[in-house]
């Protein structure tokens, strides 16, 4: 077996995982929503000839098991997959792990109080109801986690199918809890009041975070993940793209690659890898420490579509610059930076089809010439 399929067959084994890993949260957060609506209408009650309350819990139970079962394969493919640096510690101990720590921490929180809720139903007769109906409360709280948690440490959420499961799902709880709360005859007004308007507050605050957080473009570099990690993931994508170009039979010099075809307004379609050329710029806008680094490229394809990328920060050791901010103009779209590494530079791009780009670039440090490739990919394939 040659080394191309070595790489191709690599790639299509870390591709079926991350295929694996999103259905399988995909469907932990239906089977969770399922869980939290089969378990109120047990506690409410409610019954027919058909369908009696011991069916209620048989589901609801049964429905727990299935959840902590895709959880844990969500999990596996996640560590097996590799792409990110999340180890199987990291799925119990929430909040450590490099790569959107807060957000990938809640999966762990959610995974951790599954688990407290099945360990007490199964040692109910040990610990007594009052101990294991508190802790089994704390199943209202694993559903809003999770839900934090798939919107940001997903790479999916943006997708209109994803977007409508989420909907879906949160109408479902939603409507759930207020006919619990409109049937629950042993709570007070108060109580009742007080859990209407939490309800409402999570609600709204959930929305709220989606459109601001991972709805918008460079929610990759705004979810924590550390600009060292996000170029170490950019030259993946790189290599990953550069290897599929080589095994497919075309040119395996990413550096030379031309681009298959040009989108709209004269900017290449994705994939592709283009070499560019250009200039470097430095000034000192305050007069203090701030630098701002402008780099003025242009492709070297046919519509020579300019690229322009502006850095933000402080003065760093060997005439570079410690990155606060940056943004990105590729022809006429507009993005921000979302990782510097040395000479790697990676870019989101709201174009029609949005762009993640990732730049190669050699600095003449005389002269400030600039030579280098730029990869770009579609964000829906990114990770």
């Amino acid at each position: 077996m040659t080394s191309t399929s070595l790489l191709a067959v690599s790639g299509a084994s870390s591709k079926a995982l991350w295929y694996l890993t999103r259905s399988t949260g995909l469907v932990a957060l239906i089977l969770l929503t399922a869980t939290v609506v089969v378990g109120v209408v047990a506690s409410v009650g409610w019954t027919t000839q058909r369908w009696p309350r011991f069916l209620s819990q048989h589901v609801h139970r049964n429905l727990s098991l299935f959840c902590v079962g895709f959880v844990a394969v969500h999990v596996i493919t996640t560590v097996g997959d590799g792409y990110v640096p999340i180890g199987f510690a990291d799925a119990f101990i929430p909040f450590r792990t490099p790569y959107r720590p807060l957000w990938v921490g809640l999966g762990a929180l959610t995974f951790d109080l599954l688990l407290a809720v099945l360990i007490t139903s199964a040692l109910r007769h040990r610990i007594g109801f009052a101990s294991w109906r508190f802790v089994h409360w704390l199943a209202y709280l694993c559903w809003p986690i999770a839900m934090l948690h798939g919107l940001g440490s997903g790479s999916d959420s943006a997708l209109p199918i994803v977007l409508f499961v989420d909907a879906v799902c949160a109408a479902a709880v939603i409507g759930t809890v207020a006919w619990r709360l409109s049937t629950g005859r042993t709570f007070t007004p108060a109580v009742r009041a007080g859990a209407a308007v939490a309800t409402v507050v999570v609600a709204v605050g959930i929305a709220v975070f989606a459109l601001a957080g991972p709805l918008r473009p460079g929610w990759s570099h705004r979810a924590g993940t550390s600009a060292a990690l996000l170029a170490q993931l950019a030259r993946k994508n790189a290599a990953a793209t550069a290897g599929t170009t080589a095994g497919a039979g075309t040119q395996s010099t990413a550096t030379t690659a031309p681009a298959t075809g040009s989108g709209s307004a004269g900017v290449p379609t994705a994939p592709f890898t283009v070499p560019l050329t250009g200039s470097q710029t430095t000034t000192n806008p305050n007069g203090q420490g701030a630098v701002q680094v402008t780099l003025t490229m242009q492709l070297q394809n046919t519509s020579a579509t300019p690229l322009t990328v502006v850095l933000d920060g402080s003065a760093a050791g060997g005439g570079g610059v410690s990155l606060s901010s940056g943004s990105v103009t590729f022809g006429p779209y507009h993005g921000v930076v979302t990782g510097l590494n040395g000479g790697t530079v990676a870019a989101t791009v709201s174009a029609p089809n949005p762009l993640v780009l990732t730049m190669q670039l050699n600095v003449s440090q005389n002269s400030g010439a600039l030579s280098g490739t730029v990869t770009g990919t579609s964000a829906g394939s990114q990770r």
